[in-house]
């Protein structure tokens, strides 16, 4: 599981609460429609934890577009409302990522003019990527290397 998996299980979340809404990914356009949400990743990466396993660590945000009243003026109760929404839809206790689940850490700082923010943060441990464990007879890459088990010794000796 990569932080691309998770991204994708949060977009579907957020998809699901708010269907009619358009949900813009690492990209919103200029002229981006409102009520709307632009989800993409600040950061993400993996360390070392073991030999095979490594730790991921995701940092996404949400920015959260209200719609306008006739005087173009965006509504600060509606942005709360929205990251309300949002706080309650991950309040937990974990995400589903495809057979696994994770936790996620949200916060949501106050609103400013027009726009409201949601911030992500997740920490999973997964095996390496491009791991393969050489004790494994069904693993189609580690099953040719030849064992040590495999190997003939032939001694002569000279008088």
């Amino acid at each position: 599981m990569t932080y691309v998996d998770v991204m994708e299980a949060i977009a579907a979340a957020l998809a699901a609460l708010w269907p009619e809404r358009m949900l813009y990914r690492d990209y919103c356009p200029a002229d981006f429609h409102r009520p709307s949400g632009f989800l993409y990743v600040t950061e993400a990466e993996f360390t070392d934890a073991a030999l095979g396993l490594v730790e991921w660590t995701l940092e996404a945000e949400l920015e959260l577009r209200a719609a306008t009243d006739a005087y173009s003026t965006e509504s600060t109760e509606a942005l709360r409302e929205d990251q309300a929404a949002v706080l309650a839809r991950f309040g937990g206790p974990s995400l589903a990522v495809g057979d696994r689940h994770i936790v996620l850490d949200l916060s949501a700082p106050s609103p400013g003019p027009g726009t409201a923010y949601v911030r992500f943060s997740a920490s999973w441990m997964d095996q390496r990527p491009g791991w393969h464990d050489l004790e494994d007879p069904d693993d189609p890459v580690s099953a040719g290397v030849p064992r040590m088990e495999d190997y003939q010794l032939t001694v002569t000796t000279k008088e």
